[in-house]
Order: structure tokens, then sequence, then C-alpha cells
């Protein structure tokens, strides 16, 4: 009996961080998205003792998460050339990162008018 190979791939599988992060439709279900969040809340509630200490916890969290996704979209889309002007930086998450994560721009960005390093990005 004759043996016959039916492997058609030539090339090597690419790693996942090699992936465009805006290509395609990568979506998460909503239910998914609120477990792994309520998952999250619960977690971090079973590990402090206050309420400053939860924000904080769950702050901290957010920000690296946050880091990340940033990084991993400079890496894959921008060849690792970051914005340096804290402005020009607010305003790509405001557009270009937003959208990716969310399907659409923030609504706006505004300087908090009683701390001159506070920034809020807005969505209705």
């Amino acid at each position: 009996m004759e043996k016959i190979n039916l492997n058609l791939s030539t090339r090597p599988k690419a790693s996942i961080l090699d992936k465009p992060l805006s290509r395609g439709k990568g979506e998460v279900s909503l239910s998914c998205y609120a477990l792994l969040f309520s998952e999250l809340v619960q977690y971090s509630q079973s590990r402090v003792s206050t309420i400053p200490d939860l924000q904080t916890k769950l702050h901290d969290m957010g920000k690296d998460v946050g880091c990340r996704i940033i990084d991993l979209y400079f890496v894959r889309e921008r060849n690792s050339k970051r914005e340096t002007k804290l402005i020009n930086m607010l305003l790509f998450i405001k557009t270009t990162l937003w959208k990716t994560l969310f399907g659409k721009e923030a609504d706006k960005l505004e300087h908090a008018t009683d701390d001159e390093c506070m920034y809020y990005i807005i969505e209705k």
C-alpha cells in the first residue's frame, strides 16, 4: 500500500504575538467578558479589607493590563515606534487604541481642573 503525505502547510505557524492587533474581528462575547470582570473583582475583594484598598488593587491591575495592551500595539503595528509627547499619546489612546479595543473612538479628552497631571477619556 502506498503512503501519501497530506501536509499542505509548508510555512511555520505564526506566533500569536506576531499577529496584528487590529486585524479581523477578535471579539469576545459580552457574557464572557462580564464573567471575567466579575471574577477579577471578586478575587480582589477577597484579598483586601477596605474600599480604598480594593480601588487601589483594581487600579493597579487595570494599569498593568493597559500598559501591556499599548506595548503590544506598538510592537505589532508601529514597529515599536512610540509617541513621546503626553498629549499625542493621550490622543492616540482616545482615537486609535480606543477604536481597536472598543470599536469606536472615545468621545472626549478632558484635562482635570484640580490636578495638572490628570486627564479624563470620556465615553458617553
